[in-house]
C-alpha cells in the first residue's frame, strides 16, 4: 500500500473523517462548558492531552502532504481534496483555539513536545527543499558564505526545536 492508496481510501471514505472531527469538536465543546471545573493537576488535563494529539497528528500529516504537493510535486492547491487535505488543518487550528479558551496550552502535558515536533518538521522540510532546489544555486550562483549562513540559521532553529522536544 502506498501513500496515494491511503489518500484515495481516505478520499472515498470522507464521511468517516467528518465524523471523527465532529466527535472531537463535540468533546472539546463539552470541555468548554465545564471549563470552570478544570483545575491544574487534574486528570482532565490528560484527556485534553489525548484530544490535542488526536487533532494535531492528522493536522500535521495534512500539512506535510499539502507542502509536499505544492513544493515538490508542483500541484495546484485548488485541485486537492478539501476533506482529505484541508479539513485536518482547519480543524486543528479551530480546536486548538477552543482548547486555548478553556485552559492555557502550557498546562496540558506534552504540549511543549508537540511544538518542538512542529519546529523539527518545519526545519526538515526546509533542509529537504534546500537540498533539492538551492544547492545548485549556491555552487553555481551564490557564495560559500551564504551557504554557511543558511546552515547556521537552520542549526540554531533545529537546536531550539530539539530542546523543546526533549525537555
Amino acid at each position: 500500500m502506498t501513500v496515494y492508496d491511503l489518500i484515495n481510501i481516505l478520499t472515498t471514505n470522507s464521511g468517516n473523517i467528518l465524523n471523527y472531527y465532529i466527535l472531537l469538536f463535540v468533546i472539546i465543546l463539552i470541555g468548554l462548558l465545564f471549563s470552570n471545573i478544570i483545575r491544574p493537576k487534574s486528570p482532565i488535563l490528560y484527556v485534553y492531552s489525548v484530544l490535542i494529539y488526536a487533532v494535531a497528528i492528522p493536522g500535521l500529516l495534512s500539512i506535510i502532504l499539502v507542502v509536499y504537493n505544492f513544493f515538490f510535486l508542483r500541484k495546484n492547491l485548488m485541485q486537492l481534496q478539501l476533506v482529505t487535505y484541508y479539513l485536518p488543518i482547519i480543524a486543528m487550528i479551530l480546536l486548538f483555539l477552543i482548547i486555548k479558551k478553556t485552559l492555557p496550552l502550557k498546562e496540558i502535558p506534552g504540549f511543549d513536545k508537540l511544538s518542538g515536533l512542529f519546529i523539527i518538521l518545519f526545519i526538515t522540510f526546509l533542509i529537504t527543499y534546500f537540498i533539492q532546489k538551492a544547492i545548485i544555486g549556491v555552487f553555481f550562483i551564490g557564495s560559500f558564505t551564504q551557504l554557511i549562513a543558511i546552515f547556521l540559521v537552520l542549526l540554531v532553529v533545529l537546536k531550539l526545536g530539539w530542546n523543546k522536544l526533549v525537555k
